[in-house]
């Protein structure tokens, strides 16, 4: 009994186990259904691309402590012991300050390049932050849009169903011939076939969006795709004040402006230097000392003016004044790429926003036939060919609705991104 008692307690224990792993498994799989602004909560936390600009502006951050360490006096404390035939003659320890400065302001010049490089990296992250939303943007209500899409699938299937199995009965009453039957059943699976191309693209697009947060577990809010409003748009983008304003020219001006302070830093390396440090002798030992003060600062200035450097200077400017030739011709191709992404992208959504508007007059119109059809075929007034036709045209005009719709949101958050602001 004792053993059997035994077996059962172990068997109820793994049985508490399995269940729990089980729910927590479950619980880890189901994904978290959003709006639009949770998901993008969700990416801005998560983002791969983005926590690496962040890394980036760190590193940045500190470069330009690093550099600015070069104008601080720096301290040191020094421990000297002469040998004098093997043994020890004196002991000199003491504190040092010191200072070194280029006459020509190398050091004010690396300062300057390295706090340009900082500006670059925040700026940066304002772009992969503009990235990153025209690309979520598009999964997101790519994904949406296969949800609608595979839903109106299963509402056709349904639909379908119950045409096969009214037009079984009819066949059986000797209403209709066996050809009705076959070509309700060719329909059938033809929604089918439909349905699952529809839903292995909607897994696509979730793939998309979570690979885009870091593989987060986060899927759009089911049924939000019917409720979102379409973005209205009439007045066209300010093109001057992008071309200023735009994040990809500033921070290509920024990189024009470090170069500039890089070539300026080049050319002085054949400048003088001048190092002043004073020491204050802390303790003395040994019969070597007596030349040395205990508590009394001593001071030195020295004076380095370079003759020769082996081209290093000449070569150096070549270098940094081809890097800054390099950078404008890229603000000038940059300016241009802007330009062309925001004209198109106006043009996208101006064709989108009337493409929508013509689909749901189509959808409407289409949906009214649908119902007479039916309606007639119920009464004997047609054929099932017509109802059949005015389901594939119905089922046709819900699809390029819904892409319709798909399509307007994707191209305001592409005009968005391309005026360089998030919403």
């Amino acid at each position: 009994m004792e053993e059997n008692y035994r077996y059962t307690k172990k068997g109820l224990l793994l049985l508490v186990i399995s269940l729990f792993a089980l729910f927590f498994a479950t619980t880890m799989c189901v994904a978290d259904e959003m709006n639009w602004g949770g998901a993008w909560q969700v990416l801005l936390e998560n983002s791969p691309s983005l926590k690496a600009a962040r890394h980036a502006i760190t590193a940045a951050e500190a470069s330009l402590k690093l550099t600015g360490s070069n104008k601080r006096i720096t301290s040191s404390i020094t421990v000297t012991e002469t040998l004098q035939e093997g043994a020890s003659d004196s002991t000199v320890g003491g504190l040092t300050l010191s200072y070194s400065a280029n006459l020509a302001g190398r050091e004010d010049l690396a300062i300057a390049s390295a706090r340009l490089a900082y500006d670059e990296a925040v700026l940066s992250y304002k772009i992969a932050k503009i990235r990153l939303f025209q690309n979520a943007s598009f999964a997101y209500w790519s994904a949406a849009a296969a949800d609608a899409a595979l839903k109106a699938a299963e509402e056709e299937i349904r639909k379908r169903e119950a045409f096969l199995e009214d037009a079984k009965l009819r066949y059986k009453q000797g209403l209709v011939p066996q050809l009705d039957v076959f070509r309700a059943e060719s329909a059938l699976a033809e929604a089918r076939a439909s349905y699952a191309y529809k839903k292995s693209v909607r897994e696509g697009f979730y793939a998309m969006l979570k690979g885009l947060a870091g593989w987060t577990n986060i899927e759009p809010q089911k049924d939000i795709f019917e409720k979102v409003e379409i973005p209205v748009r009439k007045d066209a983008p300010d093109y001057f004040s992008v071309i200023e304003n735009h994040p990809a020219i500033v921070l290509q001006n920024l990189e024009v402006s470090r170069n500039k302070a890089l070539v300026k830093l080049a050319r002085t390396g054949m400048a003088p230097q001048i190092s002043i440090s004073g020491t204050r002798n802390l303790f003395k030992g040994g019969a070597g000392t007596s030349t040395y003060a205990e508590d009394r600062w001593s001071a030195q200035a020295t004076l380095l003016i370079p003759i020769g450097d082996g081209g290093k200077t000449k070569w150096g400017v070549k270098q940094a004044q081809a890097y800054l030739d390099m950078a404008k011709s890229e603000l000038g191709k940059e300016k241009a790429t802007v330009m062309e992404e925001l004209f198109s992208s106006w043009e996208e959504y101006k064709s989108a926003f009337e493409n929508y508007i013509s689909s749901k007059k189509r959808l409407e119109l289409v949906s009214k036939e649908r119902d007479i059809s039916i309606l007639r075929y119920n009464e004997g007034l047609s054929s099932q060919l017509d109802v059949l036709d005015a389901q594939s045209r119905y089922a046709d005009s819900l699809a390029s609705y819904i892409e319709a719709k798909k399509t307007v949101l994707v191209s305001y958050a592409r005009l968005i991104a391309a005026e360089g602001h998030l919403p």
